[in-house]
């Protein structure tokens, strides 16, 4: 596999998404729509000491959707998504290749942070979606 050029998102780094910002803090260029295959996407419920819930995923039977990020220096990118995703602790960041949905398009090889673990998942309530797609729960207006 090539070293990764981009990062692959499922969750709040998604633009429209409560993290978006810090995606473009860290120097985002574009995205594009995209899946990974062999992975499974779990929802992180709000707890104690979760303010809000997210995503994971782990490696597995199934496909994730989301978008490749692109930015202006992926190193530097790194630094500040590393810190989000609490890398090395929460999450690991993995290399992993994502199909974009333009079928032109060459397969692309991106980083991926993923749960340790199924057992991590499961220890903090995480529940399976197996359509691979995650939105955050919006408060109804009214």
């Amino acid at each position: 596999m090539d070293a990764p050029e981009a990062v692959f998102v499922y969750g709040t780094l998604k633009q429209g998404e409560r993290n978006f910002s810090v995606s473009q803090q860290a120097g985002w260029v574009r995205s594009e729509q995209a899946y990974i295959e062999g992975f499974r996407l779990f929802h992180i419920p709000q707890g104690d000491l979760r303010p809000y819930a997210y995503p994971a995923v782990v490696q597995g039977q199934g496909r994730v959707f989301g978008e490749v990020q692109w930015f202006a220096n992926l190193s530097h990118a790194l630094e500040l998504l590393d810190a989000l995703e609490d890398e090395g602790g929460e999450y690991l960041r993995i290399p992993t290749t994502a199909y974009l949905y333009h079928q032109t398009a060459p397969p692309c090889a991106v980083w991926l942070y993923t749960y340790p673990s199924l057992q991590a998942v499961q220890s903090v309530s995480g529940l399976w979606l197996p359509e691979g797609v995650w939105r955050e729960e919006k408060e109804p207006k009214g």
